[in-house]
């Protein structure tokens, strides 16, 4: 894939091979090194050109969640680069609310998979909130009610 010359984010698939090496390196992947990194459902995938980090939006039909939460789920975050991902997440954020329109946002977090001793810290950076810890005491439940383009 040729992608332009430009620091913003850009919008790609959920077959882009530098995006699905970068999930093979993310603690939810389910089957490392498959072509698909993301679930069913509508889905903006997001990435910098340098191949350093991903982001998925996947809105999937409020009937088929299993948790009951409603809106955007950001069901893949992964930065190697130098850019602060509290940034990056709300860039990501401005991308699917032009597409999609505004929502509410919320994302998982394992504590265990990653090295933090604040887990989810970029997310509460961008404004989000941590709500409560799943029913298995696995993962942290982190939303944001509403996302919206700033003025």
């Amino acid at each position: 894939m040729l992608l332009p010359f430009t620091d913003s984010l850009v919008v790609t698939t959920h077959f882009d091979p530098e995006c699905a090496a970068l999930a093979d390196r993310h603690y939810s992947r389910r089957t490392v090194g498959a072509r698909q990194f993301l679930y069913s459902g509508r889905k903006i995938v997001i990435r910098d050109t340098e191949g350093l980090l991903v982001f998925g939006w996947l809105w999937c039909d409020e009937d088929k969640r299993m948790d009951g939460q409603t809106g955007y789920n950001c069901a893949i975050f992964r930065n190697e680069s130098a850019r602060i991902s509290s940034e990056v997440i709300l860039e990501c954020e401005r991308i699917a609310v032009e597409r999609w329109g505004p929502n509410r946002g919320f994302t998982y977090v394992n504590p265990s998979a990653i090295r933090s001793s604040n887990p989810g810290y970029c997310f509460k950076r961008a404004g989000w909130r941590f709500l409560r810890t799943s029913a298995n005491g696995k993962l942290h439940l982190l939303a944001k009610e509403e996302l919206a383009v700033p003025n």
